[in-house]
């Protein structure tokens, strides 16, 4: 029986073939429009997430209780080797980065065809040893780049405005943390386009002990950024680190507490989610109800007939349902396939979005980080069973009302229609 109803179902969507192609197209562009946009969706978010708990915010980050408002030289955390200690003796910790942060003025250090010019600059003092690893600031240098031995590396965006290229002397002129003014020169051994905002534009990069030395900061950092095992539990962390009696009148914070602008945006994720299930559901909804019920229309002498020789409503309705499911499923199967193509090719190409927007560069910068205009879609298989659920569910729904109707006519009057 279920067999025999199937095999109808099929014939039957198979008379109008026109209103039925157009019908699957438009169930089929929703569905590839789920799967795509989702999976762009996503593969946004994973690089957001990582640009965010990568390495500007960490999973928790450690201040001075005054350092987020004010951001002063001299608000900055004590005995930091022996709190560095205490924090890596935490098992669900990977790594601890202590930075030391100061505002200078920085000019070309050596004679040169173009007067020295003064620029604003920020010193960004790091453990060479951690932030050259993996998806740290300086993972993308050589071993003889990176800052030490009174090298330094220079964002590009200051190395530009300041004229100084690889090789040359560089001014550095400021205020340690006593309020002293101090003053030396430097090699450039890198200039980089940085991660961070910070460090593109401003940073002067130095050693974490060369940056404490030259501001009088012996076993001291502004801030800790601490890399944990998995971003989600970071709460947890924060709270195990903030028990550490050492810190007890610092600031310590999970990233989403640190950050909840971005965090907002983040969560914006499952609400495009949401957007796009609803309108494969429209979308399926006007072209399954359309197509059920001219067929039904056009086929009551049939199913008239089929009334009089004794088959049942319930036997009617279900005809109708199976028709408006199989419609419903031929789409979806044909979007997911090109769907998850499409997700599946631009994952290894990339999205240049600043190209399709017309905007230059490949990098925006917000709240201190840089997000690349390069996304690359992530798949998904839940994006294609969001849009079988949504149409199986819209396809019994939207085939209700010319169901009931088909199981209503009165086999006579159908029979001569």
């Amino acid at each position: 029986m279920r067999s025999t109803t199937l095999r109808i179902a099929w014939r039957n969507l198979g008379r109008n073939r026109r209103r039925t192609i157009l019908a699957v197209a438009a169930i089929a562009l929703g569905q590839l429009t789920l799967v795509a946009v989702n999976g762009l969706m996503a593969g946004m978010y994973e690089e957001m997430l990582r640009t965010i708990t990568g390495p500007l915010m960490g999973h928790v980050q450690i201040h001075h209780k005054d350092w987020r408002e004010e951001q002063a030289i001299d608000l900055y955390i004590d005995h930091l080797d022996e709190t560095r200690r205490r924090i890596e003796a935490i098992p669900a910790v990977k790594s601890v980065s202590p930075r030391i942060y100061a505002p200078v003025l920085a000019a070309q250090g050596e004679k040169s065809d173009e007067p020295a010019n003064a620029e604003a600059a920020m010193i960004v003092g790091l453990d060479v040893a951690v932030e050259s690893r993996r998806d740290g600031i300086l993972d993308n240098l050589d071993a003889d780049e990176l800052p030490g031995g009174r090298g330094v590396v220079v964002g590009k965006v200051l190395a530009n405005r300041l004229g100084v290229r690889v090789g040359q002397q560089i001014a550095v002129i400021g205020q340690d943390a006593d309020e002293f003014p101090v003053s030396d020169l430097f090699v450039v051994k890198a200039v980089v386009a940085g991660k961070t905002d910070i460090v593109n534009r401003l940073g002067i990069v130095m050693a974490l002990d060369e940056a404490g030395q030259f501001l009088a900061m012996p076993d001291q950092a502004h801030e800790i950024l601490v890399q944990g095992d998995d971003y989600r539990e970071a709460g947890a962390l924060a709270e195990e680190i903030a028990a550490i009696p050492g810190l007890a009148d610092d600031s310590v914070l999970a990233w989403r507490d640190a950050a909840p602008e971005l965090v907002s945006m983040l969560d914006m994720k499952d609400w495009s989610d949401l957007i796009f299930v609803a309108i494969l559901f429209v979308a399926a909804a006007a072209g399954i109800a359309n197509t059920m019920m001219m067929a039904t229309f056009e086929r009551r002498r049939e199913l008239g007939m089929l009334l009089a020789l004794g088959a049942r409503p319930r036997r009617i309705v279900r005809l109708v349902l199976v028709e408006s499911i199989v419609l419903g499923l031929v789409g979806v199967v044909i979007g997911s396939v090109l769907g998850s193509a499409l997700v599946l090719v631009t994952a290894q190409t990339g999205v240049d979005y600043g190209a399709l927007g017309g905007i230059g560069g490949q990098e925006m910068a917000f709240r201190g980080l840089n997000f690349s205009y390069i996304i690359y879609p992530r798949f998904e298989f839940r994006h294609i069973v969001y849009g079988l659920v949504a149409v199986t569910m819209t396809a019994v729904l939207a085939a209700l009302w010319p169901a009931t109707i088909a199981a209503r006519l009165e086999p006579a009057q159908a029979a001569r229609t």
